[in-house]
């Protein structure tokens, strides 16, 4: 082990005194920074002479975590990285956990964890877990084919960190922890005894920049950004003319300017803060239609024009965080630019409709915002911000989770805040207490992500096997439940199921349900008076059972009444977007959709990686038919990053079909319904009713709106369809409200009950009506992958 501190020199000391000596500089307490490196490199003589470790021992303050079945080896490898040289490797010959094949790492708060690693395949990168102390993922690092060095930044209390494979050989040459100390000494001022005269040329000055005694007054020096902006809504108030940041006119279109207004509290004045990492944010208009503040095709000159638009993820949408002297005041660095230019209000204007601009970065209060935090708008939610959670529970771990709700139960209610990244679950949570008055709810990271309940172990059980309600996720029989800001995935069966005629009155909101072996979410048997609120549920599917089950929401098989799903989005799943499938004797008899969407359900290429390949997408590694590719063939992957698509051959996916090959996995033998929504089946009556307000079905391969054999009672309010195999294929039903009903370029014609018609949009509504869709999808989709549950988001295309 070795440690380095980086200190000022004595030559550079007493060249300093001297300067300050002759200029009239006199000297300030102030806090310094010192930093200190602990290193430890496996081919130091400590670690090259381990060998094959089958015990754990702590060398120099590392702790090498091994035992018999988990062993781990340090050997000769020699691999060169820019000027340095390793000659030894600590091998993690395998998946680890805590318990086995892992290194814990001493470390305190805000400590740089370095890690120069290789993956041991010469054509698979693979990837390292850093864990907590109660085995929460922190996060990962990719072990490449090529050696390389990451970094990981921990802001926990002083403690240690695991490091360990997620599944197969790593070879780690160094660790290093970067600590920086504060102390208190002396720093150069200048002497206020000593003459200064400051001369500012204004000869050639612009209209957008101050005179020399303006400058004197509003100049403010920037360091570099250290903390991010929480995550959250806000309103950015300039500090020269006290006017607000606006979308000029609340207009929410592509295209419309950004001016600076007089405090309102409108939406048009709410700017969702996201943060990206290196003091990079975007910001997110509070209108309906969820558009970005945008530097105009991406402008880097003076005078470039700031505006909203659609999102798409390019610099021109990125902004860099400089603080200012004054508190939660900052400029915002147009990365588009290099951050040569800032965000500026337009010729020092005090004025409503002052335009705002780029111009060179300066510093200056035309430049300068102060964030003043807000709730969130109307249009939009993120359910974000501090949680105060001195009224209940806090857990980081699976069992103390079991723990936590099984007191709050009997005590007659209470909260469980749950905190932390991934909660590894290696069971079922059970919730079956009548009147529990319980709430689950996932606390906000400060990285804007919320908890995971990863149930990846339990499913591991189930694989190549069939599946029953014991292994749901989270599953509800009793009532009076509310799970809130949790990501639910990788459970063997549903991610979250309702359930049993005690089932009533639970509240499901703002969370995602994805990767999981069976629906997203099922509501069933009885179960009543349950309220789905904001949840995404996504990419579900049933290997076994060759993807026949896995919708994204499934109220179905005689759930009771008073269900309601609003503001909830299903899409990529195996089977239907919501299915409502009855059986004889257990009919659902009522449902209400209230702004809701689906797409690109029942479609078998997702779960291979090919649609993604198709669409220039990164391999999705979460998917469980993914990871059985992978175990087949270990260079499917390694392939596709260099744009090589193809599946290993032969019979080796288990399903109760038998053992069968990927082509018939994803042809002859799929059993998905790529349908939106599927309101029943030939048991469900005119008794039955589906209200369906303000709901969007595209680009279903079969129906938007499908009927499935079903006669029930329909109410149709502001509902939108496009670019299905049928929008509406819906004959059957008896309609008793029908308003504003639209639809266009379905591939076959819509089959309607009869007196009914659809509205044809305009062609040039059509193309805003996909512009504004696509926009809105990708925002929601890449919200849930950086696992950000997107919460209330509208699109904004009914009138």
């Amino acid at each position: 082990m070795k440690k380095t501190k980086r200190v000022l020199s004595l030559m550079f000391s007493i060249l300093l005194l001297v300067a300050m000596t002759l200029t009239g500089v006199s000297l300030l307490k102030a806090d310094t920074n010192t930093q200190t490196t602990t290193s430890w490199n496996f081919e130091d003589s400590n670690f090259k002479d381990l060998g094959t470790l089958s015990d754990t021992r702590t060398v120099d303050g590392l702790t090498l975590v091994a035992t018999d079945s988990l062993p781990m080896q340090v050997k000769v490898k020699n691999v060169t990285l820019g000027d340095k040289s390793f000659t030894y490797a600590l091998a993690l010959n395998g998946k680890g956990d805590q318990n086995g094949r892992a290194v814990k790492v001493p470390v305190a708060a805000n400590d740089v964890v370095k890690v120069t690693l290789q993956s041991s395949s010469s054509t698979e990168a693979r990837t390292l877990i850093l864990a907590d102390s109660a085995g929460n993922q922190l996060s990962t690092m990719t072990a490449d084919v090529t050696a390389n060095t990451q970094s990981y930044t921990y802001t926990g209390n002083e403690d240690a960190i695991w490091l360990y494979s997620q599944n197969s050989g790593i070879d780690l040459f160094e660790i290093e922890v970067e600590s920086t100390e504060t102390s208190t000494g002396d720093t150069a001022t200048p002497d206020s005894s000593a003459d200064e005269t400051v001369t500012i040329d204004t000869n050639n000055l612009s209209d957008n920049q101050l005179s020399s005694d303006q400058l004197a007054e509003s100049k403010v020096a920037s360091n570099a950004a250290q903390n991010y902006l929480a995550d959250g809504w806000y309103y950015l108030k300039n500090i020269n003319s006290q006017k607000y940041l606006d979308v000029s006119g609340k207009r929410d279109a592509d295209g419309s300017n950004v001016i600076q207004y007089s405090g309102n509290g409108g939406d048009n004045q709410k700017w969702y803060v996201t943060n990206l990492g290196n003091n990079y944010i975007t910001l997110r208009s509070g209108l309906s239609g969820g558009r970005m503040l945008d530097v105009a095709n991406g402008g880097r000159t003076d005078g470039t024009n700031i505006q909203i638009y659609s999102a798409n993820g390019a610099d021109a949408q990125i902004f860099q965080v400089v603080p200012t002297k004054t508190a939660n005041t900052y400029c915002l660095l147009t990365k588009c630019s290099g951050g040569t230019q800032a965000v500026d209000v337009n010729g020092w204007s005090k004025e409503d409709n002052g335009d705002i601009k780029t111009w060179t970065y300066n510093g200056y209060e035309c430049q300068q915002f102060k964030f003043e935090s807000t709730t969130a708008n109307s249009g939009n939610s993120s359910s974000g911000g501090s949680t105060n959670t001195s009224d209940g529970t806090v857990v980081t771990n699976y069992k103390d989770l079991l723990s936590a709700v099984s007191k709050a139960e009997k005590a007659g209610g209470g909260k469980v805040y749950v905190k932390g990244t991934s909660i590894a679950c290696s069971g079922q949570i059970a919730l079956s207490k009548t009147n529990a008055n319980v709430q689950i709810i996932g606390v906000k990271n400060s990285d804007g992500t919320y908890p995971r309940l990863d149930f990846s172990t339990f499913m591991n059980q189930y694989i190549g096997k069939a599946s029953s309600d014991t292994a749901v996720g989270v599953r509800i029989t009793g009532s009076k439940y509310t799970l809130q800001n949790l990501i639910v995935e990788h459970a063997p069966d549903n991610g979250i199921q309702i359930k049993g005629s005690n089932a009533g009155n639970n509240k499901v909101s703002n969370c995602i349900t994805r990767y999981n072996n069976d629906a997203g979410l099922q509501v069933t048997l009885g179960a009543y008076k349950n309220t789905i609120e904001y949840v995404c549920s996504y990419r579900n599917c049933d290997v076994y059972t060759r993807g026949g089950n896995a919708d994204g929401f499934a109220p179905k098989l005689g759930a009771g009444s008073g269900n309601t799903f609003s503001y909830c989005y299903a899409w990529d799943n195996s089977d239907d977007g919501w299915d409502s499938f009855d059986k004889v004797g257990n009919v659902t008899p009522d449902i209400s959709y209230t702004y809701c969407a689906v797409w690109n359900n029942g479609n078998p290429n997702v779960f291979t990686g090919k649609y993604d390949f198709d669409n220039g997408k990164a391999l999705d590694e979460n998917l469980l038919l993914v990871q059985l590719i992978k175990a087949k063939d270990s260079s499917f992957a390694s392939k596709y990053a260099k744009r090589q698509f193809s599946l290993p051959t032969g019979n080796f996916i288990q399903t109760d079909a038998g053992t069968i090959s990927l082509s018939a996995w994803t042809g002859s033998s799929f059993d998905g319904n790529p349908n939106g929504f599927k309101l029943g089946s030939a048991y469900s009556k005119s008794s039955v009713t589906r209200n369906l307000s303000y709901c969007l079905a595209f680009d279903e391969s079969k129906k938007g709106f499908d009927n499935n054999n079903s006669s029930v009672t329909g109410y149709f309010n502001h509902c939108i369809a496009f670019d299905n195999g049928y929008n509406y294929y819906i004959q059957p039903l008896t309609i008793k409200g029908w308003s504003s009903v639209q639809g266009f370029s379905g591939k076959s014609g819509d089959k309607l009950p009869s007196g009914r018609s659809v509205s044809t949009p305009s062609s040039s509504s059509q193309s805003s009506i996909r512009k504004s869709v696509e926009s809105t999808k990708n925002s929601i989709i890449a919200s849930c992958q950086a696992n950000k549950i997107p919460g209330k988001v509208t699109f904004n295309v009914f009138n």
